[in-house]
């Protein structure tokens, strides 16, 4: 493994240094960084995984005597392996049908499985999420950290679509989808948004203050640590981005559940009646500014312009305009022009760390089951760019 491959210790710490993030984001890149020396991904079976599964169960549910049925891999997403599973025990028979959320050696995302359990759990009286039974964040049953939630039936797009191959990329709903599924779409980050999370007490949840800049520059320096520690080679308009990104740090005027991957794809629907059944990939929740989602829901690459050309569909549901204008009336707070703009560049800057970087590093070295399709992600490196470019002309 070459020194670019991992990082010296000193160039880790030196990173750190520059740019100090908050504990948890510290915990998750310092945990991904020690991980890579460990070996990369060599293919499980689904008795060997079943088997982790029991040990988590037996340590976490001792004393109750269980089985487990039916074990089957899932596909999708680019940064979980994922099994489905029943569970049967002496106090009640009736199969349970459960899901295992498990990172690779190496995941896309450097998160810690504690903030997407506790998020989950608490967000669970307001938004349609599966419910989130046992989490095994230090690998101490299961071969990689993992979590273990309830199983929603639901699709992520139409049956019948032939866009967004990609989860989430582009995907077309049609004419007939995207009202219903639109209007659920703004309502529910206008429910995560209106949250209070401040009586929150927890290690994995860090909570920025408000009227300071320390939400935007713990997620900034998150990403620049990232881009620098998995990067091949310099990139001079991610430079001038960061540079611009730190120079301009917005002010957070509430503190805000953010989801981190709020778009299509991330979301289960029932077809038959236009109702999303739960919200998934909750990894990269955190507590900070709203903004966040807003700007990362209406990026170009998750959406499409509709059948006559002349409106941009976030998350291909709804016209760009009216969703801030909706969400502003649904969830009584203000979009800020200014905030939304430094979280449109940053929300760029950070998609092109995960594809020019860390996706073509985890492939490179093999430590994911998903590397062809990691690899593949690079091919939207050129529109990213571009995109970044063109935004950084408007306030440079």
């Amino acid at each position: 493994m070459s020194q670019t491959d991992s990082p010296a210790a000193e160039v880790i710490r030196s990173v750190r240094d520059r740019f100090p993030t908050d504990p948890a984001s510290q915990r998750a890149i310092d945990r991904k960084l020690e991980r890579r020396r460990g070996a990369g991904w060599s293919p499980l079976t689904l008795p060997q995984l079943t088997a982790a599964v029991r040990r988590l169960l037996e340590d976490q549910i001792g004393g109750t005597d269980f089985d487990i049925r039916n074990p089957a891999w899932l596909t999708g997403g680019a940064s979980k392996i994922q099994m489905s599973f029943e569970l049967v025990t002496d106090a009640d028979p009736t199969p349970q049908r459960l899901l295992l959320r498990m990172d690779p050696p190496e995941s896309l995302n450097a998160t810690i499985k504690t903030s997407e359990f506790e998020v989950i759990r608490a967000v669970a009286d307001v938004l349609p999420v599966p419910q989130a039974y046992w989490v095994d964040d230090e690998a101490r049953h299961l071969p990689e950290p993992g979590l273990i939630c309830g199983f929603v039936d639901g699709v992520t797009k139409p049956t019948v679509a032939t866009t967004g191959q990609v989860s989430g990329l582009g995907t077309n709903f049609g004419p007939d989808l995207r009202k219903p599924l639109g209007d659920q779409l703004i309502s529910s980050l206008a429910s995560l948004h209106t949250i209070d999370p401040t009586t929150w007490k927890s290690d994995a949840l860090p909570m920025p203050a408000v009227g300071t800049t320390e939400s935007a520059f713990w997620q900034l320096n998150l990403e620049r640590q990232l881009w620098l520690l998995d990067r091949f080679e310099p990139s001079p308009i991610m430079d001038l981005a960061a540079n611009w990104l730190a120079r301009n740090l917005p002010t957070l005027d509430q503190v805000s559940v953010v989801h981190g991957d709020f778009r299509s794809g991330n979301f289960l629907f029932d077809e038959n009646t236009a109702t999303v059944t739960a919200w998934l990939d909750w990894e990269s929740a955190h507590l900070g500014d709203r903004h966040f989602d807003l700007a990362y829901c209406s990026q170009d690459l998750f959406g499409h312009y509709d059948e006559a050309g002349g409106h941009f569909l976030v998350s291909g549901l709804v016209p760009r305009d009216e969703f801030f204008a909706r969400y502003e009336q649904a969830s009584g707070l203000c979009v800020d022009p200014e905030r939304l703009r430094w979280y449109t560049i940053f929300c760029g800057f950070s998609s092109t760390v995960k594809t020019l970087a860390t996706s073509m590093r985890i492939a490179q070295l093999g430590r994911s089951h998903q590397d062809v399709l990691l690899a593949r992600l690079e091919g939207t490196v050129p529109i990213l760019l571009g995109q970044l470019g063109r935004q950084l002309e408007e306030v440079i």
